[in-house]
């Protein structure tokens, strides 16, 4: 049996969608049925990863998780945020799944009254950014949370009447650039879907039936055609910092 990881070679995720995709698998794969977020002092991520490692297993190998879940004992899993947006404000997200309420912790259900939520680093601080719950089909799979849903929307729809072009430009943007999975892409293409409406109520269309050619157009030209699968994202770093001990080496 292949011995757990140390702090130092926990690999790191390179970017938010991997870190929401490998969530996802975690949740609807492998049975991690409750969670809990916290942030950990950037210059005391080594410290904070070792803690939570002796007080819940977080970096055993997939043998010893498997035996450990045999055993019926608690089984739990650590994310980190990816470098890429860590440590915005001297902070470190990370996500603690579990297959059942770990002891000395605020664990709540994946699915509970409130759901599986991530973060994001906007205005200024961590906030909730995505939550997983379920599509119309019955599926879990990520959504914005609704008042940052509501931010954007509000924004592109404002911007749009205002023929506001630039900032509406970088509305569109800020949503092409999101982590597409079915949630956040209905979200997405709900929002272009009522911009275009307003752009219709105030510009005729052409014989042909197709939109007019509208200042922002080439802000959509990078949106997926479909919905993201997490099966297909790539999940780890190939390039330097790999792991968290490359990354505390490279920022010492």
């Amino acid at each position: 049996m292949s011995p757990p990881m140390s702090p130092e070679d926990y690999p790191l995720l390179r970017s938010q969608a991997a870190l929401l995709a490998l969530a996802l698998r975690l949740v609807t794969r492998d049975g991690y049925r409750y969670w809990l977020t916290q942030t950990a002092p950037a210059d005391r991520i080594l410290t904070a990863v070792e803690k939570i490692d002796e007080q819940h297993a977080v970096l055993l190998s997939p043998q010893a998780r498997k035996v450990r879940r045999e055993a019926r004992l608690p089984v739990a899993h650590l994310l980190l945020a990816p470098p890429t947006a860590a440590p915005q404000g001297g902070r470190w997200p990370m996500l603690l799944l579990s297959d059942r309420r770990l002891r000395g912790e605020n664990m709540r259900p994946v699915e509970g009254r409130r759901p599986l939520t991530w973060v994001a680093w906007r205005k200024d601080d961590w906030r909730p950014t995505y939550e997983l719950r379920r599509d119309k089909r019955g599926k879990l799979t990520w959504f914005l949370v609704e008042d940052y849903y509501e931010d954007l929307r509000k924004k592109a729809l404002t911007h749009a009447r205002a023929h506001d072009w630039p900032r509406l430009v970088q509305t569109l943007k800020t949503l092409g650039n999101l982590p597409m999975f079915t949630g956040i892409y209905i979200q997405a293409t709900t929002i272009k879907r009522h911009v275009m409406r307003e752009w219709g109520n105030e510009f005729r269309r052409n014989p042909s039936d197709q939109w007019r050619s509208p200042p922002w157009r080439k802000a959509l030209e990078g949106w997926p055609k479909r919905p993201w699968s997490p099966v297909g994202i790539r999940l780890y770093r190939d390039e330097p910092p790999r792991t968290l001990g490359e990354w505390v080496s490279m920022h010492e």
